[in-house]
């Protein structure tokens, strides 16, 4: 038993050594909790003279718009900033459309439409599904009619369970979309002011039938909808938007605030990081009976393109979040004088991590460990508890649990051999094999 706790001790500070070495985290990510694994192909800093090709690509040809044209000259680098531009340019471009008649959902047929703006998207040649994801981004001055979004999105369909009714055929998570002035009421024309960013979900279902289904946020605010009124305008400075892709729940921060979390039902796909500029209703018109966006010849300025016109990205960051614990309030635990005749209830933190859970294999889900230790490490286990319901199948992914450890049997610190103190060790078996325990070691605490 000695043996097995002294090569998890050794374990534990190869964890410590590790997790220190990793410095990198987002905004708001507080050292000693989450560990983190960077995603340098889905990160850059953006201080090189071109665009890096190895990680990104503009105008990426599976991303076609019917009201404006997505062109590689409107994206660039410049002073260490990816720039995204939109410029009024009459031009002509062909079209599959296949609503040509007027009638929606018909066969298509290629036509030559006009169009009256420019805008660019850059999009990272590799996908993943769960992570972190976190850019620092700076509007556009002009207001309304430009939507600078971050977002995410697949684009390996048609799927091989294409045919499977209620499987997936399209997933987008939307970090956020800047500026949208969207119509929420009460009246028709109410538009949002420009502090309100929009932090959506979108999918493509099958039904019964086989055939596919658009699923929008608006007709399902409760599981896709998320807006937040921002206490600063987004056009004025650079600002950092962040989204985690869990397994069980989607979570949504600004300025490494969290801002809301929705159950994660259909976003599973391995989907692409992506910049754009989107036109908005101001510039652009929908076309009820097409149920799409076309331009519109009687909106059409030039004033502030491209110069007020061009969002500005400062750096963009992708991480794994490694199966993770830690303690609630570990200093106070530490600073303050534990009685043997009163239990200790301890909140334990945990992430399974982004690809992994809380498995039910050794310790039932978590542990929290009293051990007494000495210079040389631990000595022995004096009190020890668990909690199972963090491997329930709902609970697995990450949260809290309190645990309570019973002290009537342990001896007093006073009484202890000379050098040898008392800690708390909390720990978790990971699917994927391994144990997890904390990054800082909690203070000597003290027991009478």
């Amino acid at each position: 038993m000695k043996t097995k706790i002294l090569r998890s001790a050794l374990l534990f500070g190869a964890c410590l050594t590790q997790v220190n070495a990793q410095i990198s985290r987002p905004v708001g990510a507080i050292e000693g909790q989450l560990h983190w694994q960077i995603l340098e192909n889905r990160s850059d800093d953006f201080n090189a003279n071109l665009l890096d090709s190895s990680k990104w690509v503009s105008a990426p040809k599976d991303l076609v718009i019917g009201a404006w044209t997505f062109d590689k000259n409107n994206s660039y680098i410049e002073n260490g900033k990816l720039k995204i531009k939109a410029t009024q340019e009459t031009h002509t471009r062909w079209f599959n459309d296949s609503c040509w008649d007027g009638k929606a959902g018909g066969p298509a047929k290629r036509v030559e439409r006009t169009l009256y703006y420019k805008s660019g998207a850059v999009k990272s040649l590799t996908d993943g599904v769960y992570g972190y994801y976190e850019a620092k981004i700076k509007g556009v001055e002009v207001f309304p009619g430009l939507s600078p979004a971050f977002w995410l999105y697949s684009d390996g369909h048609p799927y091989d369970d294409r045919n499977v009714p209620g499987s997936v055929d399209y997933s987008e998570i939307d970090i956020v979309e800047l500026q949208q002035a969207d119509w929420h009421g009460p009246g028709p024309d109410d538009a949002d002011p420009i502090n309100v960013t929009d932090h959506n979900l979108h999918a493509r279902l099958v039904n019964e039938n086989g055939q596919t289904f658009w699923r929008r946020p608006k007709p399902y605010p409760d599981a896709q909808l998320l807006q937040y009124h921002a206490p600063f305008d987004p056009s004025a400075d650079y600002h950092t938007y962040a989204v985690e892709n869990r397994k069980d729940r989607i979570f949504w921060y600004v300025d490494g605030k969290l801002i809301g979390s929705k159950k994660n039902l259909y976003w599973h796909r391995p989907m692409h990081l992506i910049f754009s500029m989107g036109l908005r209703r101001q510039l652009i018109k929908y076309n009820g009976n097409c149920q799409r966006a076309d331009p519109n010849p009687n909106t059409v300025t030039s004033v502030g393109f491209p110069e007020k016109a061009t969002m500005s990205i400062d750096y963009v960051k992708s991480w794994k979040v490694l199966p993770s614990i830690w303690l609630e309030n570990l200093a106070d635990i530490a600073n303050n004088t534990l009685k043997k005749d009163t239990p200790l209830t301890v909140k334990v933190h945990y992430h399974g991590g982004s690809d992994h859970y809380v498995s039910t294999e050794k310790y039932g889900g978590i542990r929290l460990n009293l051990v007494e230790k000495n210079h040389s490490g631990i000595v022995k286990i004096v009190a020890s508890a668990s909690n199972t319901s963090a491997a329930n199948h709902d609970k697995k992914y990450g949260g809290v649990v309190e645990i309570t450890l019973d002290l009537t049997n342990v001896t007093a610190t006073t009484h202890l051999p000379d050098g040898h103190y008392y800690t708390l060790a909390p720990v978790f078996r990971s699917s994927n094999g391994e144990d997890v325990y904390l990054t800082e070691p909690v203070n000597p605490l003290t027991i009478e």
